[in-house]
């Protein structure tokens, strides 16, 4: 697992996500699309629960302006560009695709799982998110 602590964007597979929607020309489609790929998953695979919970995290930061700590150099730069999008549409979809990347058919819950030391904070970092996601 490449995460070096618990929070969204301590991960390299999460700063994927990130790059990936910079440059998203359709960005609610795309975080919509990940979200559904973790809702209807039997399995979340660790890369797609990693792609919903950066989408979650940028609806977070845009509507409820909650700061995460985040090492891209223009992130705080680029939320602000995004309030210009409804994302409020995708909020129950990333509410529920954050409660299923908490749930025993994830495989990025099951590797936080073995991490004794932070799964507990990882878990409450998460459901800090949904909700206020849920509000």
């Amino acid at each position: 697992m490449g995460a070096w602590n618990y929070g969204v964007f301590d991960d390299d597979t999460a700063y994927d996500a990130l790059i990936d929607l910079k440059s998203s020309s359709d960005i609610l489609a795309d975080m919509e699309r990940y979200f559904d790929e973790v809702i209807q998953a039997e399995y979340i695979g660790y890369d797609e629960a990693h792609y919903a919970l950066v989408s979650a995290a940028v609806i977070d930061s845009v509507i409820n302006g909650f700061v995460y700590r985040c090492d891209e150099e223009d992130y705080f730069e680029w939320i602000s560009s995004q309030k210009c999008f409804d994302f409020s549409p995708l909020k129950q979809k990333a509410v529920t695709a954050i409660g299923a990347i908490l749930s025993d058919n994830s495989e990025l819950r099951e590797l936080w799982e073995e991490n004794e030391e932070l799964s507990e904070a990882w878990k409450a970092d998460k459901l800090s998110m949904q909700k206020r996601l849920q509000q």
